[in-house]
C-alpha cells in the first residue's frame, strides 16, 4: 500500500478554521494544491483573503478513508463535512486533538458484519415488487414495515421513504413513475398466504392451504369449505413457503393437499419456524448471486 496521511490545515484569517483531509501524497504537496487550485473551496478562501493555508500537523495512517471517518466520529459533527458539500469546519482545537487521538488508535477499518438473512429476504422481495415499474432500489431493505430505503426512478429522481409505501405501490414523488395499485402489486408479484386449517369434526387432522388471494377473498368464496383457519402466514414466495412448511413438518406434500394426521402443536411450531427458514433460504440464493457478481 502507498504511504497515506491524515492532515490538518489551518488558515491565518481564522484560527478556528480547519481543513481535515486524507491523501496518498505527502501533505506538503497536498497543501500546495489547496493553495493554488481556486476551483476548490480551500482555494477560493485563499483567493478571497490573499492568505494561504498552513500545515498544522499530519499523521501517517494505514487506511486514509477509515482514518477520516474515525476523525469526524470523535468530534461533535455527525458526518464528514465534505459529504455535505463542505470542505472545512470551524471548530475548537480540542476537537481536532480528540479526532487525531482517535485516528492514532484506529488502525484499519474492521471487516463489515454479514447482513442478517432477513435483510437479504426483504431486499429480494422489494426488488420483486419493483419489476416493471422503472424504479431501482439503492442499497438494501432492513424493514418492510417501518424502515426506510432509498429509491431512484428512471428519470434520475432519488428519494428516501418507508419501504412499505413503495412496496404497496407508491411511485416517484416528483414524476409519478412506478405508481401502482396495491392489487396490481399483489398480482404481479404473486403474493399469497399459507394457512394452517383445522376441522371441528376431525380432531387430530390438519390441512395446509396455499392461496394467491387475500384471506378476505378466501372467506367470502368459502375456499376451504368447513375447514377453519387456525394459523396463517403472509408469504412473498408462496411456492417456496409451501415446500418449506412440509419439510418442517417432516412429511411429503400429500396428493391433492389432503388432510394429514399430526399433533396440532407440531404444526403450530412449524408455522412459527416458517418465516426465519424462508429468510434463510432466500438469503442463500442472494449470497450466491453476490458471489457470481464478485467473480465477474
Amino acid at each position: 500500500m502507498k504511504p497515506s496521511y491524515l492532515y490538518v490545515l489551518v488558515h491565518p484569517s481564522d484560527p478556528d478554521l480547519y481543513k481535515i483531509g486524507q491523501t496518498t501524497r505527502h501533505p506538503e504537496q497536498r497543501l500546495a494544491a489547496h493553495n493554488s487550485n481556486y476551483e476548490e473551496y480551500t482555494g477560493k478562501i485563499v483567493k478571497e483573503t490573499g492568505q494561504k493555508w498552513e500545515l498544522k500537523t499530519y499523521i501517517a495512517v494505514p487506511d486514509p478513508y477509515w482514518a477520516e471517518t474515525v476523525f469526524w466520529g470523535a468530534t461533535p459533527f455527525a458526518d464528514i463535512p465534505f459529504r455535505q458539500g463542505i470542505e472545512v469546519e470551524k471548530m475548537e482545537w480540542e476537537w481536532v486533538q480528540a479526532g487525531l487521538e482517535a485516528v492514532k488508535k484506529a488502525g484499519v477499518r474492521p471487516p463489515p458484519k454479514p447482513l442478517p438473512d432477513y435483510v437479504y429476504a426483504y431486499t429480494a422481495w422489494m426488488n420483486k415488487r419493483l419489476e416493471g415499474r422503472d424504479i431501482t432500489l439503492i442499497g438494501s431493505v432492513k424493514s418492510m414495515v417501518s424502515g426506510k430505503a432509498t429509491f431512484r426512478c428512471g428519470k434520475g429522481h432519488e428519494w428516501r421513504t418507508r419501504s412499505a409505501y413503495v412496496a404497496e405501490g407508491e411511485g416517484c414523488p416528483q414524476c409519478g413513475i412506478g405508481n401502482r395499485e396495491p392489487e396490481e402489486i399483489w398480482q404481479a408479484a404473486k403474493l399469497g398466504y399459507l394457512v394452517l386449517l383445522i376441522h371441528p369434526d376431525k380432531p387430530g387432522f390438519i390441512k395446509i392451504g396455499l392461496t394467491y388471494n387475500t384471506l378476505k377473498q378466501c372467506y367470502e368464496g368459502n375456499v376451504w369449505e368447513d375447514w377453519e383457519v387456525h394459523r396463517y402466514r403472509f408469504v412473498e414466495e408462496p411456492v417456496l413457503a409451501e415446500t418449506l412448511i412440509w419439510e418442517l413438518l417432516g412429511q411429503p406434500l400429500p396428493n391433492d393437499r389432503e388432510p394429514i394426521k399430526i399433533d396440532l402443536s407440531l404444526a403450530e411450531q412449524a408455522f412459527r419456524d416458517l418465516i426465519p427458514q424462508l429468510h434463510h433460504e432466500i438469503a442463500l440464493v442472494e449470497k450466491k448471486k453476490e458471489d457470481v457478481l464478485k467473480t465477474h
